[in-house]
C-alpha cells in the first residue's frame, strides 16, 4: 500500500510527491491502523472480544499446521547451522504486566500505594541482603560483658526486642540476646550475689551473605522461624543486620512502631536539588 501510495504521488505531483506519500501514509496508518482501532477496543474491550474471539480462534486453528510447519524448517536450518532451535516466546513479560499496571493507575482502577507494592513484588527477588539490611555502623550491638543495668537501659531507650552480642570487636559477633530472655532471669540475678553471664542467654546468630537475594531469606525466615541475621562481607566480617520487618518492608513499605522516630531522608530545597541522606537509595528518591 505505501509502495503503490509513493508511486501514484509521483505520477501526479513528481518528486516531492515521495515526501508527500510519506507523509500520508505515516499519518494514515498511525492514526487509523493503530490509535484509533486500539481506542476503540480497550473502551469495548467485553463486546468487541465476543465478536472476534471465534473468528480469530477458527483462523488460528486453520493456521496452525503451517505455522508448525514453518517452525520445524526454521528449527532445522538453526540445528544445521550449529544453533539452539527457537524457543517460543512467553505471552505475556514482566514489562508487559508493569505496563498494565501503570496504565491501570493513570485509569484510576489501581491505587498508588497498590501500584508500588506491585512494582516491589517484581523488584523483590532482584533485591540483596545489603540494599536493605541495616549498615554496621547504624548497628545497636552490645558487648558480652555489658552489665545487666546498662542493658536495660539499652532496650528501655533502643525499644529493639533482640540485639545482637559481639566478643572484643564487632565482626565477632558470637550470639543475639532477645529481652524477653531476660525476664526469666532478672529477678534470679538482680537479688542474688551471681555475676551476671550474659553469655548464658544469649541464642545462636544466623550469618548471612550481604550479597544474598532477599527472597530466598526470607524463605529461610519462615523454614527456621528466625527474625534477625548478621550479614556478612567477602571478607567474614560485620556488613550489618537484617529483621524480617526489613525483608517485609520491601513489599508493604516503611513499617513505623511506637519506637521508630520518622526521619526525612531527603528534602527538596529547590526546583532541581535534593539534600539526602546518604542511607536512601536512589531508587527511592526516583
Amino acid at each position: 500500500a505505501s509502495s503503490l501510495a509513493t508511486y501514484l504521488a509521483i505520477k501526479l505531483i513528481g518528486n516531492i510527491g515521495i515526501g508527500v506519500a510519506s507523509g500520508i501514509m505515516i499519518f494514515t496508518i498511525l492514526v487509523f491502523g493503530e490509535i484509533v482501532p486500539k481506542s476503540l477496543a480497550v473502551a469495548n474491550a467485553e463486546k468487541i472480544s465476543k465478536i472476534v474471539a471465534m473468528p480469530i480462534e477458527i483462523i488460528s486453528t486453520g493456521l496452525f499446521p503451517l505455522i508448525k510447519f514453518f517452525k520445524a524448517i526454521i528449527n532445522a536450518l538453526y540445528y544445521f547451522f550449529g544453533k539452539k532451535s527457537v524457543k517460543e516466546k512467553k505471552e505475556i513479560t514482566e514489562e508487559d504486566l508493569i505496563t498494565l499496571i501503570d496504565a491501570g493507575n493513570d485509569e484510576g482502577v489501581i491505587e498508588e500505594e497498590e501500584k508500588e507494592m506491585i512494582r516491589n513484588i517484581f523488584e523483590f527477588g532482584d533485591t540483596m541482603v545489603k540494599e536493605v539490611m541495616i549498615p554496621r555502623v547504624d548497628m545497636a550491638c552490645i558487648p558480652s560483658d555489658t552489665k545487666l543495668g546498662s542493658i536495660l537501659k539499652l532496650i528501655k531507650k533502643m525499644g529493639h526486642s533482640r540485639i545482637p552480642v559481639y566478643e572484643e570487636t564487632i565482626d565477632n559477633i558470637i550470639g543475639i540476646l532477645y529481652s524477653k530472655d531476660l525476664l526469666g532471669v532478672y529477678e534470679q540475678w538482680y537479688t542474688s550475689k551471681e555475676k551476671f553471664a550474659l553469655k548464658e542467654i544469649i541464642r545462636k546468630a544466623y550469618f548471612v551473605p550481604e550479597n544474598k537475594k532477599i527472597d530466598e531469606l526470607l524463605d529461610i525466615f519462615q523454614k527456621d522461624r528466625i527474625q534477625i541475621a548478621i550479614a556478612i562481607d567477602e571478607y567474614g566480617g560485620t556488613a550489618g543486620l537484617i529483621t524480617m520487618e526489613d525483608v517485609v518492608e520491601e513489599v508493604v513499605g516503611e513499617i513505623i512502631d511506637e519506637y521508630d522516630k520518622e526521619i526525612k531522608l531527603f528534602e527538596m530545597i529547590g526546583d532541581n536539588t535534593i539534600i539526602a541522606d546518604a542511607i536512601i537509595s536512589i531508587d527511592k528518591i526516583n
